[in-house]
């Protein structure tokens, strides 16, 4: 994965920086890049400096006099060599809000009431910080040096003519005196100085040697727990004799296994941390680019995360692993396309990112793809799954059944379709019904539920099985389908005409909403096509009834392969029926019938008293004149005397025929129009 990951930062890169004939072996390419131009190499790792289009810059232009002038910022390669271009502005945020400038490059802010920024006191600490590199050993110390000696001058011409003496003036600094010599402006502007020899910071060689390696490696890929370690091998380039860091991983962004703070190990001890996941710089500003730069939010509204996509539900990135000794341009399209698609989406409609595997999966370049359920912001964070291996062929195969299934027709498939917004059960690729179909009702009641952990790994399981054609857990899976059950029977016993929502799916002048009984057709309609796509099995036979109206109800589509689901099924019809009667004599539902559901814990051994309560109370009603009822008892009856008291289903199976059954109630058993209200 994380090779993946540095293969697409590669490819990125080379597409940034170079406009045609891209090199056969971009990796020499970059290795080259980093000896002989790492300044075009350091804008991609740093922050972005934003919309920053000015430069004010201090140069000497006399034995004790500094000019300050202005330039615009120009982001054209074409004036790379004369022009102010933003790789000559190399800029570093520093580590803290008091602390010193990095370098010679600072951002320069403005406000109306404190006026010019950064204060006074950090320009003087500033000052001491460069002094402190100028007196070092290090191959960066003569270039402080000679900024220094610029900003040491006493005296600066501001851009409108007048020469000032600093300390004449009350200034700490050169550095304080033209910050508030620049005066207002709009937004914020960069303020540098150039060398003894006119160049621009990022157009020294030695600056750049400094920015890379003491304060992006040095600072960013080590910690004094876990320093660096010189003369070993990268574990993922495999470079011998090259210095390694052990914070490489988080340095860049990239917080993979939950480890959260610099140099942690699990099972390491802090000082040996580099021998398992060290990396070299090359490697590591890589991961950086991909982190910083590749997924970098895009769009209209700049809200949307190139190769990110709700997978099962919840936020993950796919990772597209390439087949290896591609050229870097076949790669290239994948990327290119990828974000041309969040870049060119319609801004008036709602956007389906989620259709970003629909892309991924004709790319015949792609060997296999890495799904990980993560955080994306500062850091790549807080991973809960990870699904790798997933093929584009496979991909392939479950867009065809996706479409073929639009096709599919079965009474107890839902009438009323929800495929909007986020109870959207359409099948799609990312798997995006796997939401609505665990999703608890209550609000706030449900938020728990809602947010389990136990229920996050199950579904991430489902689609990791739908994915790599393995079979679903059939056990964790029945758990969170019955307790998201009991959510919908609670809702229906504490709102008022809750019962309805047991019977009827939601349709109104706004449009269709989600019942329960929705929910259980959908969950139906689900269950039939993780058989259909190979994860769970498809049974051999299938239960037929002698009514001949009930036989279009069975099949291969509704699960109903045995006497005790039909039982529980055809009970569940007859319940619902009970229901709608109680209701329409004004009797208080939620406290009569529904409750004799215990809280669906009902397993097959109490369906038998739960018909006779049944048969009592429509017998005393008198709902048995119907013809249809009487034909329904019949064969409820038949079944029954077949299985006795020996009815074998666990609490699962029985409440959910009998919820499927109260579903089917309005259709099987409608009321007639004289007896409507």
């Amino acid at each position: 994965m994380i090779g993946a990951m540095r293969t697409i930062a590669l490819d990125y890169l080379t597409e940034k920086l170079i406009e045609k004939d891209l090199p056969p072996d971009n990796e020499s390419w970059y290795q080259g890049l980093r000896k002989n131009s790492p300044g075009k190499l350091f804008p991609y790792l740093v922050e972005d400096s934003g919309k920053i289009t000015m430069v004010y810059i201090l140069e000497k232009c006399g034995d004790d006099l500094v000019h300050l002038t202005v330039q615009d910022i120009i982001d054209n390669a074409d004036h790379s060599t004369y022009g102010c271009t933003p790789d000559k502005l190399p800029f570093m945020r520093p580590t803290g809000p008091q602390s010193p400038q990095v370098g010679p490059v600072i951002k320069r802010s403005y406000d109306r009431t404190k006026g010019g920024g950064p204060s006074e006191k950090i320009l003087v600490t500033t000052m001491k910080y460069f002094s402190e590199i100028a007196q070092e050993d290090k191959p960066w110390s003569l270039y402080f040096q000679e900024i220094l000696n610029v900003l040491y001058c006493t005296k600066i011409k501001i851009p409108n003519g007048d020469i000032i003496n600093w300390r004449e003036s009350g200034y700490v600094n050169m550095l304080a005196c033209a910050v508030d010599k620049i005066g207002p402006q709009s937004g914020t502007v960069f303020l540098t100085v150039r060398d003894s020899k006119g160049r621009l910071p990022g157009e020294n060689a030695l600056y750049v040697d400094y920015l890379l390696t003491e304060k992006l490696a040095g600072e960013r890929y080590a910690t004094l727990q876990a320093p660096a370690k010189e003369k070993e091998t990268c574990c993922l380039c495999n470079t011998r004799d090259v210095a390694i860091f052990p914070n490489a991983l988080k340095g860049a962004g990239i917080n993979l296994n939950n480890v959260d703070r610099a140099g942690a190990f699990p099972g390491i001890d802090t000082l040996h941390a580099w021998k398992k996941y060290a990396l070299c710089g090359s490697c590591a500003d890589l991961l950086y680019i991909y982190k910083f730069h590749v997924l970098k939010k895009a769009g209209p509204k700049k809200d949307r995360q190139p190769f990110g996509a709700r997978i099962a539900g919840d936020s993950a990135l796919i990772i597209p692993s390439f087949i290896p000794g591609l050229p870097a341009e076949s790669r290239l399209e994948v990327i290119v396309e990828a974000k041309g698609y969040i870049e060119n989406i319609p801004t008036d409609v709602e956007f389906d990112e989620d259709r970003i595997l629909d892309l991924l999966k004709d790319k015949e370049t792609i060997l296999n793809l890495i799904i990980i359920w993560a955080d994306v912001g500062q850091e790549i964070g807080n991973v809960t799954g990870m699904i790798t291996n997933v093929l584009p062929s496979r991909l392939k195969e479950l867009s065809e059944i996706n479409g073929k299934s639009l096709d599919w027709k079965h009474p107890l498939f839902p009438k009323v379709k929800l495929q909007q917004g986020l109870v959207n059960f359409a099948p799609d690729l990312s798997l995006r019904a796997l939401r609505p179909l665990f999703h608890r009702p209550g609000g706030k009641k449900a938020e728990g539920a809602n947010k389990s952990r136990q229920l996050f790994q199950v579904k991430r399981q489902i689609a990791a099985c739908v994915y790599l054609q393995n079979q679903i857990p059939l056990e964790r899976f029945w758990e969170e389908v019955l307790t998201t059950a009991r959510w919908y029977w609670l809702n229906a016993i504490e709102q008022k005409d809750g019962y309805k929502g047991l019977l009827y799916e939601g349709l109104s002048k706004k449009g269709p909403f989600l019942t329960a009984a929705g929910w259980i057709r959908h969950l139906n309609w689900w269950l039939y096509y993780f058989k259909r796509v190979g994860v769970m099995e498809m049974g051999k036979e299938h239960f037929e009834p002698n009514m001949d109206e009930l036989k279009k109800y069975f099949g291969p589509e509704s699960g109903i392969n045995t006497t005790d689901k039909a039982f529980a099924f055809m009970l569940g019809v007859l319940y619902g029926k009970l229901l709608e009667v109680q209701a329409a004599r004004k009797v208080n539902v939620s406290a009569n019938a529904l409750s004799w559901l215990k809280r669906l814990t009902l397993r097959g051994k109490d369906l038998p008293e739960l018909y006779i309560k049944v048969r009592e109370k429509l017998l005393a009603y008198g709902t048995e004149k119907n013809e249809e009822v009487r034909k329904l008892i019949t064969e409820i009856g038949r079944v029954g005397l077949k299985l006795g008291d020996n009815i074998k289903l666990n609490d699962i199976q029985t409440n959910y025929y009998l919820l499927l059954g109260q579903s089917m109630t309005v259709e099987i058993l409608p009321v007639k129009e004289k007896n409507k209200e």
